[in-house]
């Protein structure tokens, strides 16, 4: 447990298994009536390294006669590694689970969230980008979320939070006025954190000090993302952002600027790939392919996502357009 700004502590979950389960950050804002933020996994072996970390920061509190009553937890979003951990913190810690509405409506149970990382899109299987291997690898991760998500993650369901909010209100931690706000992109669920007064933004996964946000079908959405990084970008007196995986960000408009950046110039090529190729056009894999030609499978497959979105965005444009045969789909310009 550390202490990364005064009054606000940084719990740093070990993963496993690379980025099927990666580290994840859980902070603690200390005081008469903190917060949590961010669950991280549910196994009890890392709930009970949590609290005994926590316990340790209480006992710390208490010798210096300051107030320690952490009686809430609130998710960035409802992937896996963040609100796994939700329902043994509440059992152990007595706080009360925060959820907006649309959290709430995928996290009730097992159906509600299969059918959330399945979700119907007239478009997916247009965009989606396949191979046999990709095919295998698909239905591999639907055996693991339907069967083997409990035992990666410590996945567990709320069927009723005790509280629900806006996704765009105000929240009191330790008598401060915090903001919370909308920021999908790399989820539709997608919420950030942010203190005018202190500068200080927990960005969930949308923003990360030196890698790329992973976005990708069916729940991320790339012009909704570049919308939430431009928002973040306009809020006043941002000097310090906390993000779910690694360290925090001192200099965080030279950060989103980076992202900015990339995401324009990933278009970018994408786009200057279906403008060579105007009378054959030009595969999804051979653009993946062409982008990273010294890479193997497991980098063409976490490219696909951020692909297959850049690809949709541009045909939504009227920039593109895609033709489809037996064997795959191939894009043209306009």
């Amino acid at each position: 447990m550390k202490e990364i700004y005064p009054g606000i502590f940084l719990s740093r979950e070990k993963g496993s298994l690379g980025v099927i389960k990666p580290p994840e950050n859980i902070y603690i804002l200390a005081g008469r009536n903190g917060l949590i933020f961010d669950a991280g996994y549910g196994n009890i072996w890392i709930i009970k390294k949590f609290l005994k970390e926590f316990i340790k920061l209480k006992k710390i509190y208490e010798k210096r006669n300051k107030s320690f009553n952490i009686t809430r937890i609130l998710p960035s979003h409802v992937h896996p590694d963040h609100f796994s951990g939700l329902k043994r913190l509440k059992k152990y810690l007595g706080v009360q689970i925060i959820l907006t509405q649309k959290m709430a409506e995928i996290i009730k149970n097992k159906e509600t969230f299969i059918q959330y990382y399945e979700s119907a899109d007239p478009l997916k299987d247009e965009y989606q980008i396949k191979s046999t291997r990709n095919l295998l690898s698909s239905y591999l991760r639907k055996i693991i979320s339907r069967l083997f998500f409990k035992l990666v993650y410590g996945l567990s369901f709320i069927k009723q939070p005790d509280i629900i909010i806006e996704e765009k209100s105000k929240i009191s931690i330790n008598g401060e006025e915090w903001e919370i706000f909308s920021s999908p992109g790399h989820s539709s669920d997608h919420i950030s954190l942010y203190n005018k007064e202190k500068g200080i933004l927990f960005s969930g996964d949308n923003i990360l000090r030196t890698i790329t946000t992973w976005l990708g079908p069916p729940n991320s959405n790339i012009e909704h993302y570049i919308r939430s990084i431009k928002k973040i970008q306009k809020l006043p007196h941002l000097k310090l952002i906390l993000p779910a995986h690694g360290s925090p960000i001192n200099d965080p408009k030279k950060r989103i600027k980076e992202i900015l950046s990339h995401r324009k110039e990933r278009t970018a090529q994408v786009f200057k790939l279906i403008q060579k190729n105007p009378e054959k056009g030009i595969s999804p894999n051979s653009i993946i392919k062409t982008l990273y030609p010294q890479d193997g499978s497991f980098k063409h497959g976490v490219a696909r996502g951020w692909c297959s979105l850049t690809l949709k965005m541009l045909a939504s444009q009227n920039l593109v357009y895609y033709r489809k045969n037996d064997k795959e789909i191939r894009f043209y310009p306009f």
